[in-house]
């Protein structure tokens, strides 16, 4: 009779045990430390209930999906969905820009009111995004142009620190055709302050792409564009000091850095 109470309890024990763990397992992700650097996206296991809206990938190792971190000026802890993130911060470098224009630098109240406008319109665009379209994160670059400012730079404007340059400065002269990286539907136009002729592609599942300072639009509100389809002409509109393409990517509610996601495997590179 002993001998069958000690079993009893242990089959109590072990099965409280395996309750235990299956608990664990449950948390494992939220208690993960995962880590990637400022700007970039890393991929995290997906979550045991995926909203609707959430873009998943099958791979080998289970089901994943992405997460974009932001930018950083000190290695930072944060929680981003399910899971915690290591944020490593990275030296970008500065840049130091002259703008003769001085009211481009010091706004009028008027200026900074339409600014301040202009601010809220964009970042209402970007509220809501598409779910059919499926990004594939195969990019390719809109212009042929070099690189003349990197993202994540420290940026001075006349002497005076100002945000960081959260966006791909892409050479061009008037005039050179701009395409769409990827499929996506233009969700905004306009002329602004700060970015002058500016258009937004929603490429679906909360990536966005922003095109600034151009000289001509070649697509409407609402066109569906295709890879590599004309979108707009490289100008000087705007705050600039010469003709350029201000390339931003926002993916998952931060700005992410362009030139990292026109590298040839991009996608399989972080999954």
């Amino acid at each position: 009779m002993e001998v069958l109470f000690q079993m009893f309890q242990k089959k109590i024990k072990t099965s409280k045990l395996l309750a235990l763990l299956a608990l664990m397992g449950t948390q494992t992700f939220a208690n993960d430390l995962f880590q990637g650097q400022s700007g970039e996206i890393i991929s995290i296991p997906a979550a045991a209930q995926e909203k609707s809206d959430v873009l998943t990938f099958k791979t080998s190792a289970g089901t994943k999906q992405l997460v974009s971190l932001p930018f950083v000026k000190q290695d930072l802890v944060i929680t981003r969905h399910h899971v915690k993130v290591k944020v490593n911060w990275v030296n970008f470098g500065e840049s130091r820009i002259t703008i003769a224009d001085e009211s481009k630098v010091t706004l009028s109240k008027e200026d900074q009111a339409r600014a301040n406008k202009e601010a809220i319109e964009i970042k209402s665009a970007l509220s809501n995004s598409s779910t059919e379209i499926t990004p594939s994160f195969d990019f390719v670059a809109p212009v042929p142009g070099i690189v003349t400012s990197p993202f994540g730079k420290q940026r001075f404007v006349n002497g005076m620190p100002r945000s960081a340059h959260l966006a791909l400065d892409l050479r061009g002269s008037i005039g050179t055709p701009i395409v769409a990286p990827l499929k996506g539907k233009v969700v905004l136009i306009g002329d602004y302050f700060y970015t002058g002729l500016t258009l937004i592609l929603d490429h679906g599942h909360g990536l966005f792409s922003s095109y600034a300072h151009m000289s001509g639009i070649k697509v409407k509100l609402g066109d569906l564009v295709e890879q590599s389809n004309e979108i707009g002409l490289v100008g000087a509109t705007g705050r600039v000091t010469g003709p350029h393409l201000h390339w931003t990517v926002y993916f998952d509610g931060n700005k992410v850095n362009p030139e990292s996601l026109i590298q040839d495997g991009y996608l399989s590179s972080i999954l």
